[in-house]
């Protein structure tokens, strides 16, 4: 009798310990592998959908709502926090329903603090009743813990609809207290396997407002992901860039993280499909597409127009080697520019009824969702396409800089490196990508008074001159001849 009882004492101490400190396990997280995501043993292929997401207080509460950018009424219909719950599993199941599997959420992640002090005040801005806000400071565990309990409800309803997470959040360089505020959120969510992976920084290239070399990027990040890892090491890691322009600084290749995240946008004609291109060239770690769109309200830009851009976009996306792909942005919005207000998948106009509890959104799904509902991600990958304006979006003919790019020990050429000139202003920029022999042709719509080259990996070269220093060539373009450039590899 007394070996049975010492052997239950046993097992149930086995038991206890377990429950207080679990085995790491990857069980239904999903991770990153030969550039593919997997879950539960199975590839997994991300088609993602921005969501906005605002905060809102009431009482001692705080709770996760729809962003009242996608109120048709300024006042924000959405007030109390059962119709805000009831709002959110309603684009939620909406969103699935359009054939998305993941959602990036943006918005009430990201902190309000100031990049000039290491121990900024971390603070949110949350809506608390009729076209009124509130800045809600966490300054203490309490706060955190009402804080948590709105993050805790709103991934309750985005894994209730069937979607995953990428989380957006904002770690600052140099701003201390923004790196512990990630930390908490990391810490307490840890064990959330609706969650995908935290975005830790959104477009360094607008939002870095320090000029940085590169093996300074390289350590930043590092410390990040080494932190990060230890307190929540189910859970991956991504950092949006803007695009190929981010090779300068936040260069795809240095930054320790489980993947890279892109967002590039049409601004030239062709671009994205370019971009894309590029990306599957020369970046080496696993790569997604972490925002794009063409804007459309059936006027201007038709519908039609707008989901060819995404059948195109989600099937070079997949032939050049992405691992994911995601929409900006769940619904039209007003803020104040024809590209910004129509890019959403879901119009503010009309009615959409879903399956789902008989709810209901106020809304219009566009013929965009279709492309989304019949991509098939793991089919046979076609070739991935280089357009024939792939080295000069914009073709511009106003000024030009010719060079080369090569390797300053092998003095072997640099394919694949990105040279970039701006106006007097620094208001236009164009950029171009030099070819096997590392020579590069790069042309404006604006004069070029600066100009910058580097490659992935290799340091950076700059200068400055006058255009009026500059002849105009056989073909009356004014063209600056900056010779070899030799740049040296850093990692």
């Amino acid at each position: 009798m007394k070996k049975y009882l010492l052997v239950f004492i046993l097992f149930s101490v086995a038991a206890i310990l377990y429950l207080s400190f679990p085995i790491n396990s990857k069980q239904h997280f999903i991770s990153v592998k030969d550039n593919k995501f997997r879950l539960n043993g199975k590839d997994f292929y991300p088609v993602a959908l921005n969501y906005l997401v605002s905060l809102h207080a009431g009482g001692k509460e705080l709770w996760a709502a729809p962003s009242t950018s996608y109120d048709v009424d300024s006042l924000h219909e959405l007030l109390n926090k059962d119709s805000c719950i009831k709002g959110l599993r309603a684009d939620l199941h909406l969103i699935k329903q359009m054939g998305f599997n993941t959602v990036r959420i943006v918005g009430i992640g990201e902190e309000g603090a100031d990049d000039s002090k290491r121990r900024s005040e971390i603070a949110l801005w949350a809506h608390c009743g009729k076209n009124r806000d509130t800045s809600i400071v966490l300054s203490n565990k309490e706060m955190y813990n009402k804080y948590f309990d709105a993050l805790t409800g709103l991934f309750k309803e985005v894994n209730d609809a069937g979607l995953k997470i990428i989380f957006l959040v904002r770690m600052r360089p140099g701003v201390e207290t923004t790196h512990d505020h990630v930390r908490k959120i990391v810490t307490h969510f840890k064990n959330d396997t609706s969650i995908m992976a935290y975005d830790l920084y959104n477009e360094p290239l607008y939002f870095d407002h320090e000029a940085r070399k590169k093996p300074e990027v390289d350590s930043i990040v590092k410390s990040w992901h080494k932190m990060l890892k230890m307190y929540a090491p189910n859970q991956m890691f991504t950092i949006g860039l803007e695009g190929i322009r981010e090779v300068f600084e936040w260069d795809p290749n240095i930054l320790d993280v489980d993947f890279i995240s892109l967002h590039p946008y049409e601004f030239e004609p062709g671009q994205v499909m370019n971009e894309l291109y590029w990306y599957g060239k020369y970046i080496k770690k696993p790569w997604m597409i972490g925002e794009t769109a063409i804007p459309a309200n059936n006027d201007s830009v038709t519908y039609e127009e707008q989901k060819i851009f995404a059948q195109k976009t989600l099937k070079q996306a997949n032939d050049c080697g992405a691992s994911g792909y995601s929409w900006w942005q769940y619904k039209d919005v007003d803020w104040h520019t024809y590209r910004a207000n129509y890019m959403g998948v879901v119009t503010r106009t009309g009615e959409t009824k879903i399956t789902k509890e008989n709810l209901k959104i106020k809304g219009t799904v566009k013929p965009v969702a279709e492309a989304f509902q019949k991509f098939i991600p793991f089919e046979k990958k076609d070739s991935c396409i280089c357009l024939p304006n792939y080295y000069n979006y914009s073709e511009g003919k106003a000024s030009r800089i010719i060079g080369r790019l090569i390797d300053e020990v092998t003095n072997q050429p640099i394919k694949g490196g990105v040279a970039l000139g701006w106006d007097k202003d620094w208001v236009h920029s164009y950029h171009t990508i030099t070819k096997d022999d590392g020579s590069f042709e790069l042309l404006g719509a604006h004069a070029f008074y600066h100009w910058i080259a580097t490659a992935t990996n290799y340091s950076v070269v700059r200068d400055d001159f006058s255009p009026d220093t500059v002849k105009a060539g056989k073909d009356n373009i004014p063209t600056l001849n900056i010779g070899t450039l030799k740049i040296k590899k850093l990692f």
